[in-house]
């Protein structure tokens, strides 16, 4: 199986450096010519299916880079992770490192726990597995979850760092698993 999980294009949100869990916000200007440099570097991959998050930022992400030709499937495993109360809050690692502590595990302020983030994109990577394991995929979702993918994917200890895996507005991440 081959994964290509692309992170969605930039929001206002994102380009003022504001947390943006579950605010269903598009992508701005910059995001939609994020998204079609993307789309070129991935001229040439055929993908068998896609799976989105739900909200308007990927699934807009998701049709530019499909150009309508292949459906898109909504798994909300691969929403963003909730900031509660610190939505729209700084990013700055210095207000959200801790939240990014796997075994600390905070909740504080009605932030989804990052072991329930874990878990849930665990739980879809194993149905990719067990469903689709001979084909090329398109996961298009969001940094905080694309973060958990990944490391559920390549591993993580207790001396993980987990804000150390960038995850930048359109990069795109290839995994053969």
């Amino acid at each position: 199986m081959q994964l290509y999980i692309i992170r969605h294009g930039q929001t206002e949100s994102n380009r003022y450096k504001k947390l943006l869990g579950i605010t269903d916000e598009d992508i701005n200007d910059t995001g939609y010519k994020q998204i079609l440099s993307t789309k070129q570097s991935l001229k040439g991959v055929r993908f068998d299916i896609c799976f989105s998050s739900p909200y308007k930022r990927t699934l807009t992400t998701a049709e530019i880079l499909l150009d309508g030709k292949e459906n898109i499937l909504i798994d909300d495993r691969l929403a963003e992770r909730g900031f509660g109360s610190l939505e729209g809050g700084s990013t700055d690692v210095r207000y959200i490192s801790d939240f990014w502590d796997y075994y600390l595990n905070k909740s504080d302020y009605g932030v989804e726990p990052i072991q329930n983030l874990f878990r849930r994109t665990k739980e879809f990577i194993d149905y990719l597995r067990s469903e689709y394991n001979d084909k090329c995929i398109l996961i298009v979702s969001h940094a905080a979850t694309i973060r958990a993918l990944h490391y559920n994917i390549v591993g993580y200890n207790q001396n993980t760092y987990m804000l150390s895996f960038v995850v930048d507005n359109g990069k795109i991440f290839r995994y053969d698993l």
